[in-house]
């Protein structure tokens, strides 16, 4: 088949958005503020942790605060959700279905390297992906288009023959702006919330068939 995937982590890979919200309330504490699921869900879920932090935590901050304030909130993270690590209902199927047909997959993720290798070393699917691309590798977040096109890049293909999996809102526009098709997981939002071309709960009951006829 001449198709590539190409998905995101949070919330795909795995499902863990509720602890990232929790790391980013704790966060939000230290710091003086109240921090409400709406508001994540809707200005934050999708976007590089310089975003977050520079432009809806405090925007007076220099560089290295930010950066030092981001590597907290993913510490705390990190701890909260480690004994709760998991690959998300149904994907190890898929991955192996797709190996199998030799359909190049790749990893597009806002988040630092430091948790990809936390959650590839949580669930022991590194090597089904031919590449993964972290937040190193983009200046521009969701909703622009440069990680899911520079994803297609990777595996070699046109982002017209790619389909990407999201869960985010921003981050399924930005797979659509990138020419892809996008299958929405719905695991941080209401299935009514994802403009997606196809919307699923988990993996469990999609195929590489149904996948491939998105693209014809």
């Amino acid at each position: 088949m001449n198709i590539g995937l190409i998905f995101d982590m949070d919330g795909v890979i795995v499902n863990n958005n509720h602890y990232h919200f929790r790391a980013w309330q704790v966060v939000y504490e230290r710091h003086g503020k109240h921090l409400d699921a709406i508001h994540y869900r809707d200005r934050m879920n999708g976007r590089t942790l310089n975003e977050i932090v520079a432009h809806v935590l405090d925007d007076s901050l220099t560089p290295e605060k930010i950066r030092e304030i981001g590597l907290e909130k993913e510490r705390v993270y990190r701890e909260l959700y480690q004994p709760y690590i998991s690959p998300t209902t149904g994907l190890l199927k898929l991955l192996s279905d797709a190996n199998k047909l030799n359909i190049p997959m790749v990893i597009g993720t806002s988040a630092p390297s430091e948790n990809v290798k936390y959650i590839m070393n949580g669930t022991g699917i590194r090597h089904y992906f031919t590449d993964i691309l972290d937040e190193s590798a983009v200046t521009r977040g969701k909703p622009d288009p440069e990680i899911y096109q520079k994803c297609a890049a990777a595996i070699g293909l046109p982002n017209n023959r790619c389909v990407v999996f999201e869960d985010a809102v921003l981050g399924i526009q930005a797979g659509k702006a990138s020419g892809s098709k996008v299958i929405g997981v719905a695991t941080s939002h209401d299935r009514s919330d994802l403009d997606a071309d196809m919307i699923v709960d988990d993996f469990k009951s999609i195929s590489i068939e149904q996948i491939a006829q998105l693209i014809g």
